[in-house]
């Protein structure tokens, strides 16, 4: 533990004190310029002992899915299903919502993919176990199809 980890720990136990600098009182009246007012001493509890693993950037991230947030998991899983929709509308799974033709842009899709990969690698170590299949299994599935598709547009005469 470095000096400045051991100086937070520390301070994490102490009292939180709460000062209350305003000009005027709740009742409307104005306060005395030297007087300032200890509301209260909050005690703040030190964090629940439990696993957790560090990440790169220093912070805990849980290890286990039951300490994460499921509203969070949740719109993340839904960002990730939204990112991988439009991938494979650019690989020509869906069809246009205006012509009603199916349009094929590989460029479009690579992009979609390479933000999927970004994605991955900047939550790495901070994902449930449902998540990072999740993650996994759409950027496999769509670089196999952007793969088969480049590779039928290539050998088409």
């Amino acid at each position: 533990m470095t000096e400045s980890e051991h100086k937070d720990a520390g301070r994490r136990h102490e009292p939180l004190r709460v000062i209350d600098r305003r000009t005027f009182t709740p009742e409307g009246e104005r306060r005395q310029p030297d007087a300032v007012v200890e509301e209260a001493a909050l005690h703040v509890p030190p964090p629940p002992p439990g696993p957790v693993a560090a990440t790169p950037g220093g912070r805990a991230a849980p290890q286990d899915a039951r300490d994460s947030d499921p509203v969070s998991s949740a719109h993340f899983q839904n960002l990730i299903l939204n990112l991988a929709r439009q991938a494979a509308a650019n690989l020509g799974a869906t069809h246009h919502p205006l012509t009603g033709q199916v349009e094929i842009d590989l460029e479009s899709a690579q992009q979609m993919i390479a933000l999927l990969q970004a994605l991955r690698l900047k939550t790495r170590g901070n994902l449930t176990g449902e998540e990072t299949e999740l993650l996994e299994g759409l950027i496999g599935d769509l670089q196999m199809q952007y793969v088969a598709i480049r590779s039928k547009a290539t050998t088409k005469p």
